[in-house]
């Protein structure tokens, strides 16, 4: 079964569109390891995200409890500066029997003047009030100043009774001041004792600070927007908190404290009504407070949950675009891949089309450049070999010409020769003689390849007509090896390089006189014939015409080009003419062709080392 489904999914795969491959598998490299990434990172992040927010939560609170502690201690101070001050206790303890009204209006001016007033220009201190015994003048000045017996019904008066010397703090409370402004204010209160008599209660002073300024100290220990900082007493009642509305959102009470260790600076993650909590608590020295910071987990986590959704944002664009960039890559490949595919598919029908793409130097653009350079090398050949063709069809209308009816040509030459013998002209009767014979050589019955003993014979029999002409001052030397006479040759390759050697080499010389000698040998599989004569010679220019020039004239017969031509496209590139001459000593003409035995060839041909042809007879024994 696993095997079955295996082979369905790669054969799936084999059938896909190359583009969707690379789609797919650039989708799959591209968003993975940018989704672990992400994943990764984020967690990473996060976590230290959170652990930077408890830590600055931590260092807040703490902060927060250092301010409040210090100004707390200033009213501490204050109060113990107060309670033992002698002058003080001096003008609470005078006799009132004995206290004129004028020395009560001067004691009130200095108890403003010097205990009252001063600290009250401090920051940290609202007001210092003083209530005195309700007998002396000053006790219903009710600014700084108020009567003991105004106070005995308080709640906190009892409770600060029982502390003899201690200071009570109290929650706040509303204080209206000489022009009629309220405000709420939490103090600091504590008794003074007469120095003569401990159990005599002579006075009470009063610091108050505003609640406002608690309250701002604990919006500092606020280190997110939703949570909360407040302050309890003992008995649990609130003395003050940074924000009522998150206190009464949480639903947080005076019990939560409760739930904390008791232990200083605790931190504990609670469950509150569903809500996961963090809360910090901690003593607030020289009091009963305590103060408690709490902050919604949610709250530590809405960073978290921002960077997610902007790594997650991020990782949209990144794939986004890395896709897109991807899909431009895919589809420019994938569009001259099919370019590609198109082309070919013509050139198989005979469309032979190149790609024009810009050029580029990847894979793909080496495929393109490869197929226009294929296409291109197609159309010469197609047009090379429509030439050769078109060269065949003309070369064979020739032979066909010159095939026309050579029995009228052969009897007409043996009419010659009888009448030349009738006649007694023996000469007429010799050429006649040869020239039958060269021209039965020539058409050999239509066969391209004749051996090399018969392309001897027919060289021989052209220059000895040659020799009728000129008096026989050409001089042929035949020295081939006998062993590859009966080698198969294309036939006419030796006389039309011997008519040049005669007519552009040995005629050109003042005596009208020379030597030709065809030479030839076996190099393993190749036979190497040589035809050297020692004509006028030439120059490198005019072997260079020779061999490349298209145009022949009459007097060159079929023309070197053409026999070079001949012999490569019969034996391949690697075959064919090369001359060396030197003007004024002589021209060398080199043939090479591959080895090929010919069969039945009935032309004997015995060849000494260095054998003359220069007359009639010898033609005939030939």
């Amino acid at each position: 079964m696993i095997k079955w489904i295996k082979k369905k999914v790669v054969e799936h795969l084999n059938n896909m569109k190359l583009r969707t491959k690379l789609l797919v598998s650039y989708f799959i490299l591209i968003l993975v390891p940018l989704s672990l990434l992400t994943l990764i990172s984020y967690n990473h992040i996060s976590k230290t995200i959170e652990e930077l927010i408890l830590y600055s939560a931590k260092q807040n609170f703490d902060q927060t409890n250092s301010f409040l502690e210090y100004k707390i201690s200033k009213v501490v101070d204050i109060s113990s500066i107060i309670s033992v001050d002698k002058n003080l206790t001096n003008i609470l303890t005078k006799d009132l029997n004995n206290y004129e009204y004028a020395e009560q209006i001067k004691d009130a001016q200095d108890l403003n003047t010097i205990y009252l007033n001063p600290y009250q220009n401090d920051n940290d201190v609202y007001r210092v009030r003083l209530f005195v015994r309700e007998e002396v003048l000053y006790s219903q000045e009710r600014i700084n100043l108020f009567s003991l017996k105004s106070v005995e019904n308080e709640s906190w008066y009892k409770d600060l009774m029982s502390r003899k010397n201690k200071i009570l703090w109290c929650s706040p409370q509303s204080f209206t001041d000489e022009a009629g402004n309220q405000a709420k204010v939490v103090s600091a209160r504590r008794v003074i004792l007469n120095p003569n008599k401990y159990d005599d209660i002579i006075g009470i002073f009063s610091i108050d600070i505003l609640e406002s300024d608690i309250k701002d100290i604990l919006k500092k220990a606020n280190s997110t927007e939703g949570g909360v900082a407040y302050l309890q007493n003992s008995f649990g009642e609130l003395i003050t908190s940074s924000d009522e509305g998150i206190m009464h959102s949480l639903n947080i009470d005076s019990g939560l404290f409760n739930t904390l260790p008791n232990t200083e600076n605790a931190w504990e993650e609670i469950n509150l009504n569903g809500k996961r909590l963090l809360v910090g608590s901690n003593y607030i020295k020289e009091t009963d407070w305590v103060m408690v910071s709490v902050i919604p987990y949610k709250e530590i986590l809405t960073t978290g949950n921002v960077l997610r959704k902007q790594m997650l944002l991020l990782l949209g664009i990144m794939v986004s675009v890395a896709y897109a960039f991807a899909y431009y890559l895919s589809v420019s490949n994938t569009r001259r891949i099919g370019q590609l595919i198109r082309r070919m598919r013509k050139a198989q029908v005979g469309e032979l089309e190149s790609i024009n793409v810009p050029a580029s130097k990847d894979e793909v653009g080496e495929l393109i450049n490869n197929f226009n350079f294929m296409i291109h090398k197609m159309r010469i050949l197609i047009e090379d070999q429509y030439k050769i063709g078109q060269e065949i069809k003309s070369a064979e209308l020739k032979a066909l010409q010159a095939q026309i009816n050579p029995h009228f040509l052969y009897n007409t030459l043996d009419l010659i020769n009888w009448t030349a013998i009738r006649n007694n002209i023996p000469e007429i009767s010799s050429i006649v003689q040869s020239l039958a014979k060269f021209y039965k050589l020539s058409l050999s019955k239509g066969k391209d390849v004749i051996s090399i003993a018969d392309e001897l014979m027919h060289v021989m029999l052209y220059v000895d007509i040659q020799n009728k002409r000129f008096q026989n001052n050409i001089h042929l030397n035949i020295e081939v090896d006998e062993n590859i006479l009966e080698c198969r040759i294309l036939k006419i390759i030796l006389q039309p390089i011997v008519e040049n050697s005669i007519l552009h080499g040995i005629l050109e010389k003042d005596n009208k006189e020379g030597s030709i000698t065809i030479s030839g040998k076996m190099d393993g599989d190749i036979i190497i014939l040589k035809v050297l004569d020692n004509g006028i010679g030439m120059d490198e220019k005019t072997i260079e015409k020779i061999m490349h020039s298209s145009i022949t004239r009459e007097s060159h017969g079929y023309g070197v080009r053409n026999i070079n031509d001949r012999i490569k496209l019969r034996y391949g590139e690697a075959y064919g003419l090369s001359y060396r001459s030197k003007p004024g000593i002589g021209t060398e003409v080199e043939i090479r062709f591959p080895k090929d035995i010919t069969q039945n060839s009935k032309t004997r041909i015995k060849i000494s080392h260095t054998s003359s042809l220069n007359d009639s007879e010898s033609v005939r024994n030939l």
